[in-house]
């Protein structure tokens, strides 16, 4: 007959409780700082910020996290440097950094059997096993990361709070106790392997009753076979076989026939658990939230120090910018390579970008194909990770925070309005949202209509943007719009400074223009990008003479 399973700890310990939880600092904000939300709007998919989502979601479950974070533009200096200082410390030690990748998986794995936990419907035995494995996963992992943090030489306060707290809570009773009685509490329900019954036969060889004999700390082998059974021993070590299976049970619960003799066994085991759930009631309840927030938080550090290491070893410089005060409303960044780009395994053309008090808005020219479009988006991209907390592809920066990135590209009409109409209704959105801490990235606007309306309408815009005092670039087909810069700043007066831009282009010996992608303060090349289009898809008069003469000949 069963004998009843052993306590493993006695029962005045049993009513001393311990708690587990940990007060894990935020990795993202610093204590007494709040989170913003995010800003929604079309600047996320003009600037293309999805391609930089992708590279820094190290797994599917950080996708949502790493979408939120970069939409969100901190614009509090001392929350940014928080950031870059974890950063700094991954990017820092290759051993930390690849740890916490090591123990990613494991965190993702405490977050799922977390939710488990509590639900009643299910069986007692089942419920124990899996609280008895989270507590087992839970300690595992809060000791790695103390030992990995402990091991190296963080300076971020951040990563320095996270192993003060592990190193008081491993320290504290709670986890003193359960790191010495976890194995004694795993014992009793790892000996439930198999259980030896006894069938009772009548007088006509039919069952009538049934006796459990013994619990088995091996599960029971099928038949053995022939050989084995010749040589009186078990070629793989096992001394516990069947004559013959009289009965197997589906994986599935939902599928099995149950007995009245299963359920039996099934009320035995849980009786065998019993005791070991009464000892779990002395673990205070503990919420792993913080360790959930912990797992998105390093992933996204740990990719973002990947992803600067892959950059520098592809030729892109990389650096943390100075944060200024929003206040300065000053973008100064040298040698900016697009991002994008980078990620695309292209090396771009670098360029400076200069926003502040003699410059805060810039008329940027230049053939078609010449850059514009690619720049726009480096500058964008440059903010939204300077803000996030995240390096730069440029060699130096210094980068006030603006409170939102308005954009205004070109894009599908709805057909309930004509083109100009959705254009302008786009712009004048963009002014119900501006302020003199915003930066305005407009890519050919107004091109819809004839160029002496886009200039008056190109006019308007500026000055109301130089009035509002918002950093910013207008990239247009519309050189005529630069040779207004001084007639603009006379008509009206505001903080915001304008100036010409140009995409650089370099004459061939046979007259032709090439783009250098390279993007800088200049006059632009009056009349000659109409040219260079013209030429280069063959409408220009001579190349027109020419396909005629073809022709003809």
């Amino acid at each position: 007959m069963m004998s009843s399973p052993k306590r493993p700890f006695r029962i005045g310990k049993q009513r001393q409780r311990h708690p587990l939880d940990l007060p894990l600092p935020d990795l993202m904000t610093p204590p007494g700082k709040t989170g913003a939300v995010p800003r929604e709007g079309p600047w996320i998919e003009d600037l293309g910020l999805g391609e930089l989502a992708d590279a820094l979601t190290l797994d599917r479950r950080y996708v949502s996290f790493v979408r939120r974070t970069l939409s969100i533009l901190c614009a509090d200096p001392e929350v940014i440097a928080y950031r870059q200082a974890v950063l700094l410390d991954l990017k820092r030690d290759p051993r930390l950094r690849e740890g916490i990748q090591n123990l990613l998986p494991r965190l993702g794995e405490l977050r799922q059997t977390g939710n488990l936990l509590g639900n009643r419907q299910r069986a007692l035995l089942l419920e124990t096993v899996d609280r008895l494995s989270e507590l087992d996963l839970y300690l595992s992992v809060v000791k790695e990361l103390h030992t990995l943090l402990s091991t190296s030489e963080v300076r971020s306060a951040a990563l320095r709070e996270v192993r003060e707290v592990l190193r008081v809570g491993l320290a504290g009773e709670g986890f003193k106790a359960l790191a010495e009685e976890l194995p004694l509490l795993q014992a009793p329900l790892r000996s439930l392997a198999a259980l030896t019954v006894g069938i009772n036969l009548d007088a006509d060889l039919r069952p009538s009753s049934v006796m459990l004999l013994s619990i088995h700390e091996r599960p029971f082998a099928e038949t053995a076979p022939l050989l084995e059974r010749l040589l009186g021993t078990r070629l793989d070590g096992q001394d516990e076989t069947g004559i013959a299976p009289l009965h197997g049970v589906p994986a599935d619960p939902a599928l099995r026939p149950l007995s009245q003799l299963f359920q039996d066994l099934d009320r035995i085991t849980q009786q065998t658990a019993q005791p070991v759930a009464r000892a779990l009631s002395r673990y205070v309840k503990h919420s792993s939230a913080p360790l959930h927030r912990l797992d998105e938080q390093l992933a996204w550090y740990v990719a973002a120090a990947q992803l600067m290491i892959t950059f520098e070893q592809r030729g892109t410089p990389t650096c943390l910018p100075e944060i200024l005060p929003a206040e300065a409303r000053i973008t100064a960044v040298e040698g900016l390579s697009n991002a994008a780009l980078v990620l695309r395994k292209v090396q771009p053309v670098a360029s400076d970008l200069q926003l502040n008090e003699t410059a805060r808005i810039a008329i940027l020219t230049g053939p078609n194909s010449g850059g514009k479009t690619t720049y726009l988006r480096s500058v964008g991209l440059a903010q939204v990770m300077a803000q996030t907390g995240l390096f730069l592809t440029a060699r130096r920066a210094q980068i006030s925070p603006v409170d939102a990135i308005l954009t205004h590209f070109p894009a599908l009409e709805t057909r309930q309005q004509g083109r100009l109409s959705e254009e302008a209704a786009r712009l004048r959105q963009i002014f119900e949202q501006v302020s003199d801490q915003s930066l305005i990235l407009l890519n050919e606007s107004l091109a819809s209509t004839t160029p002496a309306e886009a200039l008056y309408l190109a006019q308007d815009v500026v000055c109301g943007l130089r009035v509002i005092g918002a950093r910013g670039i207008f990239a247009t087909h519309l050189v005529e719009l630069a040779a207004q810069i001084p007639h603009m700043e006379s008509v009206v007066e505001g903080p915001s400074r304008l100036s010409s831009w140009v995409a650089g282009v370099e004459m061939t010996a046979d007259g032709r223009m090439l783009p250098t992608f390279q993007i800088g303060p200049g006059l632009p090349l009056e009349g000659g990008y109409a040219r260079e289009v013209a030429q280069k898809h063959g409408i220009s008069l001579a190349q027109i003479l020419a396909l005629r003469q073809d022709r003809q000949g």
